[in-house]
């Protein structure tokens, strides 16, 4: 199921409002976002597999990936190690 909150906030970060912000001080922006701490220490330490497993919607998720520097085939890898045993 898709976390609406999570998924705002990965958009207002590549493309919205907290794009500059975010670029200059990630780790504050992250922690003044309203979620939950284990969603806060999944984006602090660039878990793409935690924050799909978490609801993220995969193209926010995607521009997040981009955004952090991880590399296209990583990015994949993550969520097939997250789907891995839970089918969709």
């Amino acid at each position: 199921m898709m976390d609406v909150k999570l998924s705002q906030f990965l958009v207002d970060v590549t493309r919205g409002p907290l794009k500059s912000e975010f670029q200059a001080e990630e780790a504050l922006v992250i922690q003044r976002a309203a979620l939950p701490q284990s969603i806060r220490a999944a984006l602090l330490s660039h878990d793409i597999g935690a924050l799909w497993r978490a609801g993220a919607h995969p193209m926010a998720l995607l521009y997040y990936s981009r955004l952090i520097g991880c590399p296209m085939d990583r990015y994949y890898a993550c969520i097939g190690e997250a789907n891995s045993g839970n089918p969709l």
